[in-house]
């Protein structure tokens, strides 16, 4: 595996001017490049940019299992992020870095430590710890499996219902 150069980059909604934006992508590798789409969309809440990147066959799944989300086909991953990121989060208020990324060879493969922070629409802060396995086919994302910290998440799902019955 190749760690590459690609530490403590904020993805997220501004990112930089369009130039400076297109000079990162072209300097990654196509599935860095288009995890980076995938988080920036997910931030921006650009729903239609999310799902062209993913082939028409693909999976996403939450682990750990003990969180219980069932494997997301294509046809649930807007109902799926609406329903978490959409409903929690102004557009443009979740922020994601990525720490560490890890190339397989022959390079249709990635690993990608990262983290997000924000604060949700009841004003919850978040920070949150994931793992991204990223399996690219034809220039698309045929299957991502997402670890995240589901300490966090308990804690966070919590705050935010109490928070709604404030």
């Amino acid at each position: 595996m190749l760690m590459l150069g690609y530490l403590g980059r904020q993805i997220g909604h501004p990112w930089p001017a369009p130039s400076q934006h297109q000079q990162l992508l072209s300097s990654m590798s196509i599935p860095t490049a288009i995890l980076h789409s995938y988080l920036t969309s997910v931030s921006a809440q650009d729903w239609d940019a999310m799902l062209s990147l993913f082939t028409d066959d693909c999976e996403l799944t939450a682990k750990p299992e003990s969180l219980g989300f069932p494997v997301q086909v294509r046809s649930q991953l807007l109902g799926a992020l609406k329903g978490s990121v959409g409903n929690w989060f102004a557009p443009g208020a979740l922020k994601f870095t990525v720490n560490q990324v890890y190339e397989t060879k022959p390079g249709n493969t990635i690993i990608a430590h990262a983290h997000s922070d924000g604060t949700s629409k009841l004003g919850t802060p978040w920070h949150n710890e994931y793992m991204f396995t990223v399996e690219v086919e034809g220039g698309k994302i045929r299957r991502i499996t997402e670890f995240i910290d589901s300490g966090f998440l308990k804690s966070f799902i919590e705050a935010e219902t109490k928070a709604s019955k404030a």
